[in-house]
């Protein structure tokens, strides 16, 4: 049956190939134009491709966003590779037997005569993994982690307006670097940004609406306004917002003098009367819009926001807008399914749909940033959210993983998430790393988790910190009782990985310690549940996996065994998916999902059968089955 299952699934695939990408982001204002269509496309290693002279004219066309890891395999073989699937793979069961290496792609643009003042630039909400962008066979960007979008100012690069420019981007996915499926390849979109001189960002801009006082919220606008040019100007900045039947519920003009290539930062603090809350039930949404003059128009951004008020207690739990709330969670990957990694937008809604469905109500995006729309689809839908960043530090789990990069990248990749997701009302933690090796190492963790929680607080202080935190079957001198509090300490609320026999004990001996389960088992969800329910300083569970995902081929499998014979952690060839989550690919329930509605009380009793287990042998089902 699992052949056949595997067969089908690749037919699946195919089919999926055929399919035309229906991304129908359009130029939403001149500010921000889609890059998606028509790129250039190779896979493998080649010379001299990020030349503008290089001739491309064999390469495939193809629109973003791609992940070259779900195209079939160059080369098939028989009994070695089906579509996408190899028995070479390097990752293996980590990748789901997929494969990586090294893409290029290739774009054409030109800057138009109206432009010819203006600041361009690129934004890429996401390629894996590392990633260079050349323009004009000018190296004008290095990225090494492919889960943090980047920006970067192509004007020094440019041709003059009208004169074609060829921007050529190299994506590297090599080695064991990751122990799921990440995918390969520019896998989310792409933005031209043109913009003033006078100009504003949707990154430095925080809208903190998280103050709500009897019938009026209190809200805190910061932003900065940047003057690129070499002369001082005298400007006008507009502030708007619109509730969210779109009526204005604020408005002020202030003049701004500001000199020449200089950034002034700008800070407003106003009331809104009888605010509309965000919640799971009602996700109410307002706007802020921002614009900028001097003689005309220079900039407008326009920024979502909630208000909502968020709370932890050991003694109250977790409150939102003062109401008791439990977190029914599950933990997510990024990738959807045989469609990839590719952030499709109705692919994104459609997971958070899913979620809402069957009675989940937070998610925990594991162990990585989510896509923007991802966390968009979250706020207009009303799922709760911990922003994860990290699943290494300096020690690694794989040996070509983010562990090479941690010491000089990860204050700038957890300030770009903050910075980047702030405005989300979805949005309750920070989560600064998964089942981190040194997590309880003197100095060395400390250290660690301080450095990143100062980066987090320089940019939002208005949402609790978090990790999630494993016993230590990796650190044989370790054990939970003498050690675990080291990895707890700096952080606001403790996320406990399958360590719920744990949670009574340490509330003895750490009675304000608040606390949840960030990650739990399937088969033991009801002890979770039962302990979750009745005590207020666990505020919520977090199954591994919400919904199935690629990679961790068969984690979750059940074998019939005969005497003698032992189950694997994980299953070879031709296994591609984890097979662990509530949600199967196809967006179907599995028996576990109607056990969870039971303990949620979504419904009194579900009824499952099952063939009887062949004679002679016993059924065994792994840890996360």
């Amino acid at each position: 049956m699992m052949n056949n299952y595997f067969e089908s699934s690749v037919r699946l695939l195919a089919l999926l190939a055929l399919i035309p990408c229906f991304i129908t982001e359009s130029s939403a204002s001149e500010r921000k134009v889609s890059m998606n269509e028509n790129w250039k496309f190779y896979r493998g290693c080649i010379a001299n491709a990020e030349q503008t002279s290089f001739k491309d004219t064999q390469w495939r066309v193809l629109d973003l966003p791609h992940d070259w890891s779900m195209d079939p395999v160059p080369v098939q073989r028989e009994g070695i590779t089906i579509g996408p699937f190899s028995r070479m793979s390097v990752g293996g069961a980590d990748t789901g037997q997929t494969v990586g290496g090294e893409g290029w792609y290739r774009k054409e643009f030109t800057i138009q005569p109206e432009d010819a003042d203006k600041i361009i630039s690129l934004y890429f909400e996401g390629a894996y993994n590392q990633t260079e962008v050349w323009i004009n066979g000018q190296k004008a960007c290095f990225n090494p982690y492919g889960y943090i979008p980047f920006k970067i100012d192509i004007q020094p690069y440019c041709n003059a307006p009208g004169i074609p420019n060829i921007i050529a981007v190299k994506v590297v996915n090599e080695g064991l670097n990751s122990r799921w499926y990440a995918g390969s390849g520019i896998y989310r979109h792409v933005w031209l940004m043109k913009t003033d001189k006078v100009h504003l960002d949707e990154w430095d801009t925080f809208i903190d609406a998280s103050k709500v006082e009897g019938k009026k919220a209190t809200v805190d606008l910061h932003s900065i306004l940047h003057n690129s040019g070499k002369e001082k100007v005298t400007a006008h900045l507009k502030i708007q917002i619109f509730s969210p039947q779109g009526e204005e519920v604020y408005s002020t003009t202030q003049p701004v003098n500001i000199s020449g290539e200089i950034n002034i930062p700008i800070s407003l603090t106003f009331d809104i009367k009888k605010p509309e809350l965000w919640s799971v039930d009602t996700p109410s949404l307002y706007t802020a819009h921002l614009s900028v003059k001097s003689k005309k128009l220079s900039d407008e951004i326009t920024v979502p926001f909630g208000i909502r008020t968020v709370e932890f207690s050991a003694e109250k739990g977790f409150l939102l807008n003062g109401k008791p709330l439990k977190l029914k969670g599950g933990c997510l990957h990024h990738d959807n399914g045989l469609l990839g990694a590719v952030a499709i937008n109705r692919a994104e809604e459609r997971k958070v749909e899913l979620m809402k469905a069957n009675g989940f109500n937070a998610v925990r995006c594991s162990h990585n940033l989510p896509s923007e729309y991802f966390l968009q689809a979250c706020d207009r839908l009303g799922l709760l959210v911990i922003d994860e960043v990290f699943d290494q530090w300096q020690q690694a789990k794989r040996p070509q993983d983010y562990h090479q990069f941690f010491d000089e990248w990860s204050e700038y990749d957890i300030a770009t998430m903050v910075r980047r997701d702030r405005n989300h009302p979805s949005i309750i933690m920070w989560s600064i790393g998964n089942e981190i090796a040194e997590r309880a190492d003197e100095p060395t963790g400390e250290i660690i988790a301080r450095k990143l929680i100062a980066t987090i607080h320089k940019y939002d202080t208005s949402r609790a910190t978090t990790a999630a935190v494993n016993s230590f079957w990796d650190r044989r001198d370790f054990s939970w009782e003498k050690d675990s509090e080291r990895a707890f300490r700096n952080l606001d609320i403790s996320g406990y990985n399958y360590q719920w026999k744990e949670y009574e004990k340490d509330h003895a001996r750490f009675p304000q310690r608040i606390m949840y389960g960030s990650e739990s088992v399937p088969k033991e969800a009801a002890q979770n549940w039962n302990l979750i329910d009745k005590n207020s300083y666990l505020i919520g569970d977090f199954v591994w996996t919400a919904l199935d995902y690629l990679g961790e081929a068969g984690l979750a499998h059940t074998l019939e065994l005969a005497p003698g014979e032992h189950s694997p952690q994980f299953m070879g060839w031709p296994w591609y998916n984890a097979w662990c989550g509530d949600i199967d690919f196809c967006g179907d329930k599995k028996p576990q999902s109607y056990y969870r509605d039971i303990l949620w009380k979504r419904r009194n009793i579900s009824l499952a059968v099952q063939p009887p287990v062949a004679k002679g042998k016993r059924e065994d089902i792994n840890y996360w089955g």
